[in-house]
């Protein structure tokens, strides 16, 4: 796959397609905002996070410091100048999408605006629909205004080592923009959080006893042992007091509920007065109802904020940390919450083994199912420890794969390819009031989104064989994504053109879907850290490496005791390196056990080479 290249492949084409010369101005360029859709908050963020990503994640991509800076990344990035441009440009396009995304007063906004489509197309959607800040908005300003802010901080020495004074001032108007957008998206997010509630005996009920019940139990039975898994997650929701959210009636000993992110800030969500800048809390508009889709991108967001990167940096004001603080035991709660349904029952099967998920309004899609996975990954891999839990998880990932036609050839008018295109539709409920048409929200992110689980979950695997699996699989949808970038035009090698996989398509696409090629770059960020990470261990040939150790120790000091080392030079040397290759191997076998079990053996070689050469000079032959 080679994930560092094809990110500088992603930047070439980014920078091909969007710094464009100005019309009638000659040699001027500027930057071109948009792709398939138009310009909005959401897609801007996700057209300037490709660009800054790579380089925050991984330091060898980084281009803040002009005398650092690797060839093959201004090779990548040599349409935007030299190494000292590069850094200069790419702050002006972070402070341009500051001043860009923001209300007539100057207020940032988070809106979707051309990513929410309307139901009915014979009506217009009013202004002030496409105008309302969605939570993908929010979530997508986190990651961009923490990149910004590493950016920004390691640019910084360079411009004052230049003593550009302009520069100085620019860059600390740029950060402060950056912080008030951060502490906007952080306060929305606090009060989009979702808490819904409902009866045993009514539809959303119905539907989740049915998801939940594998078994086959009494009803009463299984809100029993729903309400006693729940007991934690309940006290910890009444600890929630800023924002939206709380316990919101879930007390109730006949009560079930669900949790997580709607689709935007919730209706009579209450204001948070404690922070220094209200303007953004605008009134909420959104049913007061967790969706899958909006949960996963505000949990992937909340935990940047706790990154190694940005907790050693110190990036957050105090003001932004005791908020977020706010936001990590939301992000703790869901993600147990989610874990619990998804492994309801603890038996033989798992609802989220009964693919495809169905959710509470009653809808059923693979995504959903791929969707709960990327929820509970994390709490199967540390919270609740041991392999098991992830094995099952990666079998059901396996089995997203083959159901979403990526590792198994499509039928003529499957159902599947859906799931690529035009897309799951989630409804915004709420968006249509107090007089516009009903809008939906299309995911279209499948393949990548798979991708990056599929990664995911490998990293946090140790038993190889399993690991070994989700790698097959994870190569195979890459190979899937290969096959769907765009291959002509200004769009050339950006995504997604799925009509090159699945040939009944009719649509084909001139420009890049910033929203799926973000996805593509976040999956290849993962897989560089991934292939970075020390390698699995199997705890089989740990245990063999030992005793395979111990037998040649045992024959080194035979050895040494024989003379060898007080031997000529020649052979006394060569008994002390391999008296160096045994305590190497030593030292590294609970790292890397395969390579201190073939230290092992070559040690074992040597030493056997070694006695047969001294038998030899004994007998005379």
């Amino acid at each position: 796959m080679q994930p560092r290249q094809q990110l500088l492949d992603i930047w070439k084409a980014q920078i091909a397609y969007s710094w464009r010369p100005v019309e009638g101005g000659g040699r001027a360029k500027v930057w071109h905002w948009g792709g398939r859709n138009d310009s909005d908050a959401v897609g801007d963020a996700q057209q300037l996070l490709c660009l800054l990503f790579p380089a925050q994640e991984l330091p060898e991509l980084n281009y803040a410091d002009p005398d650092a800076t690797g060839d093959a990344v201004l090779d990548a990035l040599a349409g935007l100048g030299d190494a000292v441009e590069i850094p200069i440009r790419v702050m002006r396009l972070i402070e341009s999408y500051m001043e860009k995304h923001v209300d007539a007063e100057g207020v940032p906004v988070y809106s979707g605006g051309s990513n929410m489509h309307r139901v009915d197309r014979t009506v217009e959607a009013k202004p002030d629909q496409r105008a309302v800040d969605v939570t993908e908005g929010f979530a997508l300003a986190i990651p961009l205004c923490l990149t910004s802010l590493t950016f920004l901080a390691d640019f910084g020495p360079t411009v004052v080592r230049m003593g550009r004074e302009d520069l100085i001032d620019e860059l600390e108007l740029v950060e402060q923009s950056v912080h008030r957008r951060l502490l906007g998206a952080v306060t929305g997010l606090l009060r989009s959080f979702a808490v819904s509630t409902f009866d045993v005996d009514d539809e959303f009920g119905r539907q989740l006893i049915a998801l939940i019940n594998v078994d086959g139990q009494p009803d009463r039975k299984i809100v029993r042992r729903f309400r006693e898994s729940a007991e934690e997650i309940i006290a910890t929701l009444r600890t929630i007091t800023v924002g939206s959210g709380g316990t919101a009636g879930v007390e109730a000993p006949t009560k079930l509920f669900e949790i997580g992110w709607s689709w935007s800030v919730v209706e009579k969500a209450p204001d948070i007065p404690e922070v220094s800048d209200t303007s953004t809390q605008r009134p909420g508009r959104a049913e007061d109802a967790p969706y899958l889709y909006f949960t996963v991108v505000a949990l992937e967001a909340i935990a940047t904020l706790f990154s190694d990167r940005v907790m050693r940096r110190n990036l957050l004001t105090e003001e932004e940390r005791r908020l977020a603080q706010s936001l990590q035991i939301r992000l703790d709660v869901t993600r147990r919450y989610w874990a619990m349904v998804a492994s309801f029952g603890g038996g033989s099967k798992w609802p989220l083994e009964d693919v495809p998920w169905r959710t509470t309004d009653g809808l059923e899609y693979d995504y959903y199912s791929l969707l709960v996975c990327a929820v509970a990954t994390e709490t199967f891999g540390a919270s609740r420890g041991g392999d098991d839990d992830l094995i099952r998880l990666g079998e059901v990932l396996v089995e997203l794969a083959n159901r979403g036609r990526i590792t198994r050839r499509a039928l003529a008018g499957d159902r599947a390819i859906e799931t690529h295109f035009p897309g799951v539709k989630a409804e915004l409920a709420g968006i249509e009031k107090p007089d516009g048409p009903a809008m939906v929200w299309n995911m279209v992110d499948f393949a990548p989104l798979l991708l990056k689980r599929l990664y995911h979950a490998a990293g946090l695997l140790v038993t190889i064989e399993a690991r070994a699996q989700l790698l097959d699989v994870a190569d195979q949808v890459w190979e899937h994504l290969a096959r769907r970038r765009i291959r002509e035009g200004r769009s050339s090698r950006l995504w997604d053109q799925p009509q090159q996989v699945y040939q009944e398509l009719v649509y084909r696409f001139d420009d890049p879907s910033w929203h799926f090629t973000i996805r593509v770059v976040e999956a290849m960020v993962i897989a560089a850290q991934f292939a970075s990470a020390e390698p699995a261990r199997s705890r089989s040939l740990e245990g063999l490496t030992h005793e395979l150790l111990v037998e040649a120790e045992h024959v080194y000091d035979q050895e040494l005791l024989r003379g060898s080392g007080n031997a000529g030079p020649a052979l006394a040397q060569e008994i002390s390196a391999v008296g160096m290759t045994i305590r190497h191997a030593k030292d590294i076998v609970d790292e890397r056990p395969g390579t201190a079990f073939a230290l092992g053996v070559k040690a074992l070689i040597d030493l056997d080479r070694l006695i047969a050469a001294g038998r030899d000079a004994e007998t005379g032959v």
